[in-house]
């Protein structure tokens, strides 16, 4: 079986004052048109990037609505997400050779994974390239199928796109973040758009007193009497951390003091974010 993510229900009581009376009241009259479908949604880690991050409080407040969700995370071995990583930046237009193997071990992987996915639902949604072809090897489920992808697809690597596509085009809809975001083979009668958002009460978004961001500054070695340039973000090249620390290099001689500070995470589904934050140990050493 699949690894679910058990959330606690959370009320939307608390975002009623940022919201507004109106939203919250809409919210729910939408929630009841959607009691009793079974709903699971299905991405490759529980925790890290920006997938997991929105569905930790979506799939909270959707239950907290009272509305039937689950949350399932695809598993696979190190080849599978480094083949998967690959996919991602390719489809993003980086370069990749998706050799015979690579596909292979895809396809291997999303073939098992389907087999551990567990319940009948009324809507799958499917987040990014790494569980997309999902859908092929469970066609015979009922349901609707949707993928979301958040990444932009506009200009892709070909080959990986041409790979890809079949296993994309037996979905129902499909959600991008923009509309220039959409990846070019896909049937626009079946498009949504649907910017992110985030969650104001979260750990990572509510305010903090001073005195404690001070503390953890210093601490973390950070001179508050000088200027920081800093970024905040996962370890991946679509950041472009190493162009960061160029830029650092470039203008330190004009701002005096000038301190740099690379602030991120890892990703479960990312074997490539430990290589890259190495190749930024070993540029910021030289």
């Amino acid at each position: 079986m699949l690894h679910r993510v058990d959330l606690t229900p959370m009320s939307l009581e608390p975002y009623r004052p940022l919201i507004g009376e109106e939203a919250a009241t809409r919210l729910r009259e939408l929630s009841a048109r959607l009691h009793g479908v079974r709903i699971v949604h299905i991405n490759a880690t529980p925790y890290g990037g920006g997938v997991s991050e929105l569905l930790r409080s979506e799939v909270a407040l959707l239950l907290g609505l009272g509305l039937d969700v689950d949350w399932q995370v695809i598993a696979g071995d190190t080849h599978f997400f480094e083949v998967t990583k690959g996919i991602h930046n390719a489809l993003q237009g980086g370069r990749y050779t998706l050799a015979h193997e690579a596909q292979e071990i895809y396809l291997h992987n999303s073939a098992a994974n389907a087999g551990r996915l567990e319940g009948e639902y009324d809507i799958y949604i499917v987040h990014d390239p790494q569980p997309a072809a999902i859908r092929h090897f469970q066609a015979s489920a009922r349901g609707r199928w949707i993928w979301r992808c958040h990444i932009d697809t506009s200009q892709p690597n070909p080959e990986v796109a041409e790979f890809l596509t079949p296993y994309l085009q037996p979905y129902d809809a499909f959600i991008f973040t923009m509309e220039s975001f959409v990846l070019p083979s896909l049937r626009r009668e079946r498009l949504r758009i649907i910017p992110p958002g985030i969650d104001p009460l979260s750990p990572k978004n509510i305010g903090l007193p001073a005195d404690v961001c001070e503390r953890i500054v210093t601490w973390h070695g950070v001179d508050r009497s000088r200027p920081l340039l800093l970024q905040v973000s996962r370890f991946d090249p679509w950041k472009d951390p190493l162009g960061v620390l160029r830029v650092y290099r470039a203008v330190r001689q004009a701002v005096p003091g000038l301190q740099l500070a690379l602030l991120g995470s890892m990703a479960h589904d990312d074997p490539e974010g430990w290589h890259l934050y190495e190749r930024i140990r070993a540029e910021a050493s030289d």
